[in-house]
């Protein structure tokens, strides 16, 4: 049973989020004004408590929120306002956890705080940071840990993904993710060809049809072995029917895509993968199509190195809130 499988540990850890309070996972600054808030409910005159109008009004001027500055989703990424918020929950959490606020991008294009961008379509405020060496956070769907429900997500500064150096961390994190990885087999008759989506190749001005037909003429000048093609589906079927770890089960020799994150699900089933394009597996993987017959196959140890590293550069939405993302993105 592999990290995909495992519904009961991630129904578990789900279980032990949903049973925490929002003020248990808030920040330590807001927590406190909340208990004198409710002091001075009960003790208005302040003479038990000490807590006045004016120290919970001092308290709540002096929260910090010019950190980073949260540029809403576009709503029809997200469908938020479908699902009963008034904002994207999970921009106002890393805002919360990060000492920032939320705003529009017509107010902030020409501010130097950071920005924190949720969803691929943001395509035009990651290029103006870039250009102005602003600093930016990206958040998306995490590296793994994932199963029926988005439980992780990846955050990266600067980039839409981490694309290393590989950082030594400690093995906490990702032994929450229950990954399991698997030997590498050399063996398979096929390639997979895994292309991301069009929205994802749009940031970098490319067609997915001649990606595709490209990148298959490419592989066959140095390959005969069967091609199959696996486009991006909906989440509901990659979480069901059609898994990736099911594709790569199919007698595959290697996947190849571009900057789809199947390159580090491949890795964890043990089938080496050649990346094209900027890649947060691409740190063990090949990166043309003329060593498709023989591909980089990294060792078992440097890919739970690069798992380790990954799991920190994923958060929780409670981790967000509380400040724990913030803590550990800016550690260096």
């Amino acid at each position: 049973m592999n990290q995909f499988q495992n519904d009961e540990a991630d129904d578990i850890e789900l279980a032990s989020v949903a049973t925490h309070h929002l003020m248990d996972v808030a920040p330590p600054e807001v927590r406190q004004i909340f208990a004198d808030i409710l002091k001075y409910r009960v003790d208005p005159s302040g003479s038990y408590y000490g807590v006045t109008l004016d120290r919970i009004t001092a308290a709540i001027a002096g929260l910090q929120n010019t950190n980073a500055v949260a540029i809403g989703s576009d709503p029809e990424d997200f469908k938020y306002q479908e699902k009963g918020h008034m904002y994207d929950p999970i921009l106002q959490s890393f805002i919360l956890g990060s000492g920032g606020h939320i705003s529009h991008w017509h107010k902030e294009a020409h501010s130097a705080t950071p920005v924190v961008l949720r969803g691929i379509t943001k395509r035009k405020e990651m290029a103006a940071c870039l250009a102005a060496g602003r600093d930016f956070f990206y958040i998306d769907t995490g590296y793994f840990g994932n199963l029926r429900k988005k439980h992780y997500h990846r955050i990266t500064k600067n980039a839409v993904q981490n694309f290393g150096p590989i950082i030594d961390r400690p093995p906490d994190r990702a032994a929450r993710c229950n990954l399991q990885l698997t030997k590498f087999r050399r063996k398979g008759s096929k390639i997979l060809l895994a292309p991301p989506s069009q929205k994802l190749l749009n940031l970098y001005d490319i067609n997915l049809q001649q990606w595709m037909d490209s990148t298959i003429a490419a592989i066959k000048k140095f390959s005969d072995r069967e091609i199959v093609v696996r486009l991006k589906q909906s989440r509901s079927v990659r979480q069901t029917t059609d898994t990736i770890q099911m594709a790569l089960q199919q007698d595959i020799w290697c996947l190849v895509t571009y900057s789809s994150i199947a390159a580090g699900e491949s890795l964890l089933c043990g089938v080496p993968a050649i990346t094209l394009g900027p890649n947060a597996a691409g740190m063990l993987c090949s990166h043309t199509v003329s060593e498709i017959e023989n591909p980089r196959v990294p060792t078992l140890d440097e890919v739970e190195a690069w798992t380790r590293h990954l799991a920190y550069c994923q958060f929780t939405e409670a981790e967000m809130r509380d400040g724990t993302a913030w803590q550990i993105l800016n550690e260096t």
